[in-house]
């Protein structure tokens, strides 16, 4: 007879890597726009679409590694609509997962538009420095 192992949970991987991943894809995308500005060509079609499909991916899974670690089950709704409005949604599930703390929910997801306008603003700048 053989022995059993006994079944180990995977590892849950960290949200806050994902944000490190956005910060620094928001940077990016600011530092290419400010260069594109900063020679004043048009920025072309495929950045946009590539880095807007890239951020899109990249919120989706945050929003699977926070529900993992706090312990949330998707739905396929949910995950459309993360996936095709996560303006809306992304608000919507934070104010879900935060029952008794919707005020401190709301406050730090201000404060982390307010960290992404100030990223993509300093890319930005850099971009049109390098151009």
């Amino acid at each position: 007879m053989s022995a059993a192992l006994p079944m180990t949970e995977p590892p849950r991987r960290n949200p806050r890597q994902t944000f490190h991943f956005l910060l620094a894809l928001t940077a990016v995308m600011g530092l290419v726009s400010g260069f594109y500005d900063g020679r004043h060509w048009p920025e072309p079609l495929w950045w946009t679409v590539v880095a807007a499909g890239v951020l899109n991916f990249a919120i989706f899974v945050w929003y699977c590694r926070d529900t993992d670690v706090h312990g949330i089950r998707r739905s396929r709704a949910g995950n459309l609509f993360v996936i095709l409005l996560a303006p809306l949604a992304v608000p919507v599930y934070l104010l879900r997962r935060a029952a008794g703390h919707r005020w401190r929910a709301l406050l730090r997801m201000v404060l982390f538009l307010l960290l992404f306008f100030v990223v993509e603003t300093l890319g930005v700048l850099l971009g049109e420095l390098l151009a």
